[in-house]
């Protein structure tokens, strides 16, 4: 199981985050691929961004943790998610996976905001933090929730992450991660879309 894996080798993946949060999009793609793109009728792609059917079957979210039982809540009100610790085990992840021949080559903006209340103060190795994630198609590098701040006690924000996917690759995990100590973050407002088809 793709998420087990991950669990077993958060550490490496720790070090080598995609980018800094905040950032611009990430430079200009190669005319001729610009050209070629084909942007079709949104440059959105994230399913369910205002979390109504999160617990319906067939919803496009998904939630997995590292192992054991449940430690972790997702709970959405109102277009919010609240995220919130209530066990031992290290993380948990709510996100979904999108897959797009547009995303082949593409480069790609991942924004969403967040709120956070979350100690810093783990039993874990994985390191403490909360926010966003982001996962290039199985790329074992991953942004994993090392925006400015991932812990502690902050007001909203908006964050965002670009990345330009390889050739070849049409797929990306998006969503949120939780292994910080107690207490949530809420996040809003998620959105994936493809940098080159912005008007």
């Amino acid at each position: 199981m793709f998420f087990y894996r991950l669990g077993r080798s958060v550490a490496p993946i720790l070090l080598t985050p995609i980018l800094v949060a905040c950032a611009a999009p990430s430079g200009s793609l190669d005319p001729i691929k610009a050209n070629d793109l084909s942007c079709g009728a949104s440059p959105e792609l994230i399913t369910d961004p205002s979390f109504t059917a999160i617990n319906d079957t067939g919803s496009q979210w998904r939630y997995s943790q590292h192992a054991g039982d449940r430690s972790f809540t997702v709970d959405a009100r109102e277009g919010t998610i609240t995220f919130k610790r209530i066990g031992p085990e290290p993380w948990a992840m709510f996100r979904q996976t999108i897959t797009d021949e547009r995303l082949d080559g593409a480069t790609i903006r991942y924004t969403a905001d967040l709120r956070g209340d979350v100690s810093s103060e783990v039993t874990h190795f994985f390191g403490a933090k909360a926010g966003l994630f982001l996962q290039v198609g199985n790329h074992p590098n991953a942004f994993m929730g090392d925006q400015d701040p991932g812990t502690g006690q902050w007001d909203w924000q908006s964050y965002s992450v670009s990345e330009t996917l390889p050739v070849g690759v049409n797929s990306v995990n998006v969503g949120f991660i939780h292994q910080a100590g107690e207490g949530a973050i809420e996040a809003r407002n998620p959105s994936l879309v493809l940098v080159n088809c912005l008007d």
